[in-house]
């Protein structure tokens, strides 16, 4: 009988700045809560400030049972102050904490901000080589068609094919129809400029179509 394997469930990548942020996060809730309850002790502390001032009037009255009554609240005062001394600190002892910590962090995604530049960059590199070899392919390619298709009609307006008039007058209204519908391709951008979306060209305008073919390609192609 084939034993069962035992599959152990695969864990996830441990993310060290998802991890210190939490941390962080987690202190800093605990920071705020002993900053409020420090809150409330000192309004406490300014409560029993006035009513030990009134009980101290009172006192140089010769009011009998305000001394008590002041005996028992500076106690109260003496259990509060306490309290908000430990409560202070504990929360020094929290911010010390803290600094390192937001330090950490702030490294960490420094360091992985980086990291995510250098890939985008990397990507850039790689799509700028893709799309300028596209563009040169396809420059090249309209450059010799350029030539075939002015070998070709010079070939018939200039005598070296046998024609009559009429058909070299074709030729010729050929020529006129292409390079009308040249110009019209030309003024597309500037007659329909609403139906595009331009980018930064300059570094385009050298890249004219000429009309020129390698000549070993002319040779082999006969």
């Amino acid at each position: 009988m084939t034993p069962i394997e035992i599959v152990k469930p695969v864990e996830p990548d441990r993310d060290e700045l998802e991890e210190l942020q939490t941390a962080i996060t987690l202190h800093q809730g605990r920071l705020n809560m002993m900053e409020e309850e420090a809150a409330h002790l000192d309004s406490q502390m300014s409560r029993i400030g006035v009513l030990a001032s009134a009980l101290k009037i009172r006192i140089s009255e010769h009011d009998a049972g305000a001394a008590d009554q002041l005996d028992s609240l500076e106690r109260e005062q003496q259990e509060i102050a306490r309290r908000r001394e430990g409560l202070r600190l504990r929360i020094v002892s929290l911010q010390s904490e803290l600094v390192p910590m937001t330090r950490e962090a702030s490294a960490l995604a420094s360091q992985r901000d980086l990291a995510r530049q250098d890939a985008l960059v990397k990507k850039c590199e790689v799509e700028k080589d893709a799309l300028i070899e596209e563009i040169l392919s396809n420059w090249t390619r309209c450059c010799e068609a350029a030539f075939d298709l002015m070998v070709m009609l010079d070939g018939g307006m200039g005598g070296q094919l046998q024609l009559d008039a009429e058909h070299k007058r074709q030729l010729f209204a050929m020529n006129s129809d292409v390079g009308e519908r040249l110009q019209s391709a030309a003024l597309v951008h500037v007659n329909e400029q609403t139906q595009f979306q331009f980018a930064r060209g300059e570094v385009f305008h050298r890249m004219r179509v000429i009309p020129a073919k390698r000549r070993e390609k002319v040779r082999a192609a006969g």
